[in-house]
């Protein structure tokens, strides 16, 4: 099967939705479909390249500051870049279906580019794109935006939803000609050389919580930090990976709270130093106040780490209460507190919740998540011709 996969984000662009995307197309790839996937270009990256089987191509945007966000002016510039790109594609040979990953930006080039070519369309929704209770130019609060989404959902031959939270939100808010299918984020295991505390300017006998994402509102960070803030182990220290346009005031926080010296940010962080630190952590921690799914948690669960977060988005489909997590609502800071705290002076409830989360992680490999989506390319691909 020859697929076109259209993301305005592809790692080290952005944040989960194109991790995700890469993995998906890396793993139709290996299994031998042909996959060409057309993403936006960013100073210092290359603008072709195959990787894991599948040809790249970065067309340039008006407007990217960043690696961690785009910029509206580079979204809105996004499909047109797309389009063009994507129709000199097929003079080479034809596709069989077009894959578009998030609803905006993308979804208008595989709108129009299906409408061309007569082909079928599946979209694959995220959180932002549809719900982000922390943005007020947010899809769903915003008439124009809404209109958009709502015209490519229909247009579409399958929408996907990575979780039950943005599959039922999809429905209530946007009420599409068919319902949304669920399928999850496929989690692919990495390769990454260990290393120890030492190496990374760790100390013995200090508990770590980490947080890995970008920092930007909708994380939650000041609600982390606060709750930090609040508890009574003063061997709790706080890992950041990630960074993003709070970086600066998140520092602020730090100290005013005075707690700069114990929460270290470690930028942004390659895959294979963000393992290291996963591996060598006790804990994973986020006061996210919506998740569409949230890889990130998986790469913890992988890593074997009992997880402190909200209870409001889709990671609520593999995290559960005193199971394998600890979860709270969000904004409750308190709740975040003594949940950091309960972690922190448990290290049996540590062991145990880390295991049940090695084992849990199993059940969402790459390889089930792909056989889901080629199923519905053939149906979908099937369905067009007769």
């Amino acid at each position: 099967m020859r697929i076109l996969v259209l993301n305005y984000e592809y790692p080290p662009l952005g944040g989960g939705g194109g991790v995700a995307a890469a993995n998906i197309s890396e793993e139709m790839a290996r299994l031998g479909h042909h996959v060409d996937y057309v993403t936006s270009h960013f100073q210092g990256l290359e603008r072709r390249e195959t990787v894991g089987g599948v040809r790249i191509f970065r067309e340039p945007v008006a407007g990217r500051k960043d690696y961690q966000t785009a910029s509206i002016l580079s979204m809105l510039s996004f499909p047109a870049a797309a389009i063009r790109r994507a129709r000199a594609l097929r003079r080479e040979a034809d596709y069989d279906i077009i894959h578009t990953h998030f609803a905006i930006p993308t979804g208008p080039a595989g709108y129009i580019l299906s409408k061309l070519w007569r082909k079928p369309h599946v979209v694959s929704i995220y959180g932002g794109d549809i719900y982000d209770p922390s943005k007020k130019y947010s899809p769903h609060r915003q008439p124009v935006l809404k209109l958009a989404v709502k015209r490519v959902l229909n247009q579409a031959s399958a929408v996907v939803a990575e979780s039950r939270d943005l599959l039922e939100r999809t429905i209530s808010i946007y009420h599409p000609k068919r319902p949304p299918l669920r399928i999850p984020l496929g989690f692919k295991a990495p390769q990454f050389a260990p290393a120890g505390r030492a190496e990374l300017g760790l100390e013995d006998g200090i508990i770590y919580a980490i947080a890995v994402s970008r920092l930007v509102t909708r994380k939650g960070y000041p609600d982390l930090l606060a709750a930090l803030a609040q508890c009574r182990s003063r061997q709790l220290r706080l890992l950041i990976a990630g960074d993003g346009p709070e970086g600066p005031r998140l520092r602020e926080i730090c100290a005013e709270l005075g707690i700069s010296d114990r929460v270290r940010f470690l930028g942004q962080v390659s895959e294979e130093q963000k393992y290291q630190y996963l591996s060598n952590a006790d804990m994973f921690a986020l006061a996210t106040h919506h998740e569409g799914y949230g890889i990130v948690y998986q790469e913890a669960m992988h890593c074997g780490l009992p997880i402190v977060t909200t209870n409001v988005g889709g990671q609520t489909d593999f995290l559960a209460h005193g199971d394998n997590a600890l979860l709270c609502s969000p904004g409750d800071v308190a709740g975040l507190a003594a949940s950091l705290d309960r972690l922190a002076d448990d290290e049996s409830q540590r062991t145990q919740m880390g295991s049940r989360n090695r084992a849990e992680i199993k059940k969402y490999m790459i390889d089930e998540v792909v056989r889901q989506y080629l199923v519905l390319f053939d149906e979908q691909v099937a369905r067009r011709r007769s």
